[in-house]
Parts: C-alpha cells; structure tokens; sequence
C-alpha cells in the first residue's frame, strides 16, 4: 500500500515539475515576444470556440498551452498538499513546539 502512494506522490511531483516547465517556457516565450500572433485570438475559456481550432494563431496556441498548464498546477498542487498533509501538520507542529522550547530557554538564562 506505501509502495502505490509513494508511485501516486511522485507521479504527481513529476508530473507538476513538468507542467510549471511548461508554464515558465510559455510565460517567458510570450512576455519577451518570441511568439508572433495573427489570425485568431484567444480570449479565455468562457469565450472559447473549437470551431476555429486551427486558424489560431501561435500566440493563441502558446496562450491556451500557459493557461491549461496553469490549471494543472493548481490542481496538482492541491493534490499534493492533501497526499501529504499529515506530514505538513506534523512538520508545522514540531516547528513551533521547538521555537517555544527555545523561547523558554532563552528566558530562563
């Protein structure tokens, strides 16, 4: 059973490692104006039309390509945190159970 949730944990990781790759080469590619764009635009999910899939333009492509990849993240992460929340908790707790510590150290010298 730990074997699957370590495959499950680093599938994940992985998987968001290379959707945040995705995204910083998208993001960057667009912000420095590597990208060109004619023809059509994209203007966001909501107005979204797959009747016009192919008259995108590459900045259109890259657009939708950094947008999904974005989502991806979000959603990975959120996974991730809930796979690994009890290490979290644990870790926060101990974090602060020996800053206490080393609060009552300090004033009792």
């Amino acid at each position: 059973m730990k074997k699957n949730i370590f495959k499950i944990k680093l599938g994940i990781d992985l998987t968001m490692i290379a959707a945040f790759l995705v995204n910083m080469f998208t993001g960057l590619a667009m912000f420095f104006g590597l990208v060109s764009g004619g023809g059509k635009r994209y203007n966001g999910f909501a107005k979204f039309n797959t009747s016009n899939l192919f008259d995108l333009s590459t900045k259109a492509w890259y657009k939708i390509i950094h947008d999904w990849s974005g989502i991806i993240i979000v959603i990975l992460i959120l996974a991730h945190l809930i796979l690994n929340w009890d290490t979290l908790c644990c870790f926060l707790k101990n974090s602060f159970k020996n800053s206490r510590f080393k609060e009552e150290e300090r004033s009792s010298c």
